[in-house]
């Protein structure tokens, strides 16, 4: 049967603005409808992956809670009145340091700073841009978005991606790089150099590969010689071009995303690239793409939030995964193997998320998680947050 299906999707052709279109997939359905609704808990996993290890792990989704007074962050001014996109939170001296893409009245994308105190989250004290853009012809010539935050060896090192104008097979391969700033106090920012510091090539399944984006966080490996060794969390994009994608129906060719990670001893060479999560086919919460892994460690090993974009909405929602190790990722399955929906937040059906949950960044506090994340527009409705209770001894 063929069927004529309206989507509702977000995909950043220029990576200027989240564009919201409403576009028409001609898409080949030969499916089973299975009338399951997820409720946050717990799904067994009989993992047919690579991995034995993970074969009887499970996935507890977190019970999300959403803050009453979203958005806590509204654009308004002049370098950010056309969105607030990927919010990442550092908590320090009291305050919450919030870094996030500002779309500015020009349309383009510069990493801006935001501060407040925590008692407070809808009183913030706007920093505007804390970096120039590359000058012409450098990989962040045309914009830079999705910060990334960590303090390496005494210092911070902010993380966030370039777009260049140059073109390659991929459809966002002017996403060519990322880029690194480093600061002793989180307001002044010196560029490390012009070029990235991270790019998308030296992944063995997609040699052809060159764009990427720095969604996703960094964790810290401790050495038996005392050394940490750090592992970045990244999403790759090797979807590829297709002027004629809602026509050929290829919206999950173009938009293909993945999870990739790299490790590096000084936060400035990045090796040991491997993809580390991908989309799921089968399960139509995450069968176009996986971005944005963000892992924390536990007493029982590592967990992750991440968006999958699917065709159930259209769009992106917030689901998790387990991990032994950090690489090797557990969804859940139910009984038999068939891989099944595990989203622990979805689009409101109405109001500022409606649209999308997006570009999630955690951050640990004592007894619970908190999510700062984009609602509809990627970030065009401003930022939001949600918190859930955790037991650390989980």
């Amino acid at each position: 049967m063929c069927t004529n299906m309206t989507l509702r999707c977000w995909i950043f052709p220029d990576g200027n603005i989240a564009l919201k279109l409403r576009v028409r997939v001609r898409i080949l359905l030969i499916m089973v409808v299975l009338l399951s609704s997820p409720l946050p808990g717990v799904l067994s996993d009989e993992n047919s992956g690579k991995d034995d290890s993970l074969r009887h792990s499970s996935v507890s989704l977190h019970q999300w809670q959403r803050d009453g007074r979203n958005p806590i962050f509204v654009p308004r001014d002049d370098f950010d009145r056309r969105g607030s996109q990927a919010p990442f939170v550092i908590s320090h001296g009291g305050l919450w340091w919030m870094f996030y893409a500002g779309i500015g009245d020009d349309y383009i994308q510069r990493i801006c700073l935001a501060t407040a105190v925590p008692d407070d989250p809808t009183n913030w004290q706007r920093h505007g841009p804390v970096l120039p853009l590359g000058m012409k012809g450098s990989f962040d010539e045309l914009s830079a978005t999705y910060p990334r935050v960590h303090r390496i060896k005494g210092r911070w090192h902010l993380y966030y991606s370039g777009r260049s104008n140059q073109e390659g097979p991929q459809h966002f391969s002017n996403y060519r790089g990322i880029g690194l700033a480093i600061s002793d106090d989180l307001k002044q920012w010196t560029k490390y150099s012009a070029d990235p510091v991270l790019e998308g090539d030296g992944i063995r399944e997609y040699p052809e590969n060159r764009a990427l984006v720095g969604l996703g966080n960094i964790t810290e490996l401790p050495q038996s010689d005392g050394r940490v060794r750090y592992r970045m969390y990244y999403t790759l994009l090797p979807g590829l071009r297709d002027p004629d994608w809602e026509k050929n129906g290829t919206w999950h060719i173009i938009e293909h995303k993945l999870c990739a990670a790299a490790e590096s001893d000084d936060g400035i060479s990045w090796t040991d690239r491997k993809i580390v999560m991908d989309r799921r086919r089968d399960v139509p919460s995450e069968d176009i793409a996986v971005v944005g892994l963000n892992v924390w460690r536990k007493a029982t090993g590592y967990h992750g939030l991440y968006t999958g974009l699917g065709t159930d909405n259209g769009s992106y929602s917030l689901a998790e995964a387990v991990s032994q190790d950090g690489l090797h990722w557990s969804r859940g399955s139910k009984d038999g193997g068939k891989d099944v929906d595990n989203v622990s937040l979805r689009p409101a059906a109405s109001g500022w998320e409606s649209g999308m949950i997006g570009y999630p960044h955690l951050l640990i506090e004592d007894d619970q998680v908190r999510i700062f994340y984009n609602g509809t527009g990627g970030g065009a409705s401003g930022i939001g947050m949600a918190t859930a209770e955790q037991d650390p001894s989980k």
